[in-house]
């Protein structure tokens, strides 16, 4: 991911990964993750798409990059925990009893979500199809004013 042409410094594209991995995990044919459509990659695609929102997302990996120093004993960055480390990290954000820690790894889920459920594949596998309901012309009521009338 971390192209010449990438707005991340090759750290802030291996957390942006790391993150996308550990919240949508890869786990094969029937079940593709992050890894398996390139989330990071549209992550990027959507922060580029708003004007001056680049500088703010890479403060937030930053933030991410660096959590593990004020709420952990481990004194190693996010990026470079194990896999199974990274999980009990941000498991341990998931269950902490402070709101804030809760709420900042809720908001970075939704982000995720938003844009990896937009992905045309995604929404094939969940059997989604576009306009797949009924234009509210061709929506009957479920009565009739005339009905009920002697």
């Amino acid at each position: 991911m971390s192209s010449p042409s990438s707005p991340l410094s090759p750290r802030l594209s291996k957390v942006l990964e790391d993150l996308a991995e550990r919240i949508i995990p890869s786990g094969g044919p029937d079940y593709p993750g992050a890894r398996d459509v390139g989330l990071p990659d549209k992550m990027l695609d959507m922060v580029a798409g708003f004007p001056g929102a680049m500088p703010g997302f890479k403060l937030i990996l930053w933030m991410w990059e660096l959590s593990p120093f004020f709420y952990t004993l481990k004194f190693r960055p996010f990026s470079r925990l194990s896999p199974e480390a990274q999980n009990e990290f941000l498991e341990g954000y998931e269950k902490s009893w402070f709101y804030f820690r809760r709420i900042t790894l809720t908001l970075l889920k939704i982000l995720f979500m938003a844009r990896f459920y937009t992905d045309p594949h995604i929404q094939e596998k969940m059997g989604y199809t576009e306009g797949c309901l009924a234009p509210l012309e061709k929506v009957m009521p479920p009565w009739s004013p005339e009905e009920g009338k002697p």
